[in-house]
């Protein structure tokens, strides 16, 4: 069984509109909402093997607030390439993994975040999904679990959505 959690990093900051994209911090609404979502993973003790992380400054700034009341991953890969990347480009990083990481966090973007949990899940007719597809909130997190013993058996359709938190929903 391997369960992938997919995060949308927290509310980025625009009081400078002269940074780059890539290079906004976090708001004060964005730091409370990532406080929001770490307490309810401590609260359910979520733990992560591994955590893929863009490396926008508002994603590793998500990942910083998390980690400093959730158990140290075995990993944490801070990659450019998942910055702006499309969910086929994830999909197939995903699919790397080794199988010794059996739960990973993803902390990504908007509209990846989304179209990422469309490509993996095949329960597409419930109320978690079509809520999660009106609208993947900043600080938000799905939950897929893969009936699989191995990442690169990941495809289309091969998971199961079990959960979608939001930080209003705590």
């Amino acid at each position: 069984m391997l369960e992938l959690y997919v995060m949308r990093h927290a509310k980025s900051s625009w009081d400078n509109l002269q940074l780059p994209d890539h290079d906004r911090p976090l708001s004060d609404r964005g730091k409370r909402n990532a406080k929001k979502i770490c307490e309810f993973f401590v609260k359910k003790q979520i733990k992560f093997d591994l955590v893929l992380v863009s490396s926008s400054i508002r994603t590793k700034k998500t990942l910083k607030i998390l980690q400093k009341k959730l158990e140290k991953p075995k990993k944490i890969i801070t990659s450019k390439s998942l910055y702006l990347a499309d969910e086929n480009k994830i999909a197939l990083k995903i699919k790397k993994i080794k199988k010794d990481y059996k739960k990973v966090l993803l902390i990504n973007h908007e509209p990846a975040v989304t179209n990422l949990v469309n490509y993996l899940v095949k329960n597409k007719e419930n109320s978690l999904f079509k809520l999660m597809n009106y609208k993947f909130p900043t600080a938000a997190f799905a939950k897929i679990v893969f009936d699989l013993d191995n990442w690169s058996k990941i495809n289309d359709r091969t998971g199961l959505l079990k959960n979608f938190i939001r930080p209003k929903d705590i």
